[in-house]
């Protein structure tokens, strides 16, 4: 199924086509939905490929058809990032004194979580995507890769990686939060803030020369289109609690989008007042805040749906058994055995 037919959103190939072309990413004043592209930047970049391979995909021969296929990249990114963010979170673990991780009876190597990834794969949420379109897969991977980052001590990596996600999509910004929020309680302020900055630094380099260069377009088409209040209505219309609240009138968008703000409100303070400690519980945590937001927003599909699963599923692929699933370094483990240890150590697959 060629990505043109797949669906209007073509994973940024009419966006990378305009960037080679005029040096810009979205149409001058569009006027009907399928001249809109509701993305920031960064997805232009998963459509360079098909726009200088040109033709149409239907004569073209296999090669170009392939990589000029934006859904192959959009997967790519995706297992990319989930490929380092398991070594990050397990493949590290043999770092200590036992050589190797093993499973929670101490004998033998760790096979658990690795069963889980093809069942990640072939699961609605994730297949799907892969077969239409995929524009949502590489903000998945890339929030994988940022909270795996944040649990694995590496706030630098973290932050880029949030930068890519916030490149993609706004619906990113919830990770930068519990991201930092992870680092924060378990690796201090000073990796938090590290972090976050180059979150921002990273997002602004990449978004700002667009927004300076059609900032109207970029508001009307990212941000007035998805919330249903663009010139033309989006086709993301599921009966979701907040759709419904938005189609009472224009008390009902004010409604819902107040009602959105308290649940991110919410949110922000779980996240200062109960931290998450782990990666799952930081998974649990994004996936919470991402569903309350799809759920309230004035417009949006069921689909949406399928990052915060995506999100839960994952953080549990990558649990080994048997081993605490608080994160390396956190200043608040305590040895089992009394024996005084430094940060980072590990033993036997087990972080200390």
């Amino acid at each position: 199924m060629p990505l043109s037919h797949a669906r209007r959103e073509d994973g940024g190939g009419r966006s990378g086509r305009l960037l080679l072309e005029s040096g810009r990413l979205y149409v001058d004043r569009p006027g009907h939905v399928e001249e809109y592209t509701p993305y920031l930047p960064g997805m232009a970049l998963l459509g360079v490929p098909r726009a200088l391979l040109g033709g149409d995909g239907g004569g073209d021969g296999w090669v170009v058809r392939l990589l000029g296929d934006a859904r192959i990249w959009c997967a790519a990114v995706l297992f990319g990032c989930l490929g380092a963010a398991r070594r990050l979170l397990v493949g590290g673990a043999g770092g200590g004194t036992g050589g190797g991780p093993v499973d929670g009876a101490g004998g033998g190597p760790v096979g658990g979580p690795g069963r889980l990834l093809p069942v990640l794969v072939a699961l609605p949420v994730v297949a799907l995507p892969l077969a239409v379109s995929g524009v949502d897969l590489p903000l998945a991977g890339l929030c994988c890769l940022a909270l795996a980052a944040a649990a694995a001590g590496r706030p630098v990596l973290s932050g880029a990686a949030l930068a890519g996600a916030c490149a993609l999509k706004w619906t990113a910004l919830p990770a930068v939060a519990v991201a930092v929020a992870l680092l924060a309680v378990c690796r201090g302020g000073r990796s938090a803030v590290r972090c976050a900055l180059v979150a921002a630094g990273g997002t602004a380099l990449l978004v700002l020369p667009a927004a300076l260069l059609q900032p109207a377009e970029l508001w009307r088409q990212v941000f007035a289109f998805p919330t249903g209040r663009a010139a033309v209505p989006t086709p993301a219309s599921s009966p979701l609690p907040g759709r419904l609240l938005a189609e009472l009138g224009p008390w009902g968008w004010y409604l819902t989008v107040g009602l959105l703000l308290a649940g991110g409100l919410a949110v922000a303070l779980s996240l200062l007042l109960r931290p998450p400690r782990t990666v799952a519980a930081a998974a649990d945590r994004l996936a919470l805040g991402l569903t309350l937001a799809f759920l309230l927003a004035p417009a949006g599909r069921f689909g949406y749906l399928a990052l915060p699963v995506l999100l839960s599923v994952w953080a549990r692929s990558v649990a080994v058994p048997g081993v605490s699933r608080v994160v390396a370094g956190s200043y608040r483990l305590r040895p089992s055995d009394g024996r005084p240890r430094v940060r980072n150590e590990r033993e036997g697959g087990r972080f200390a």
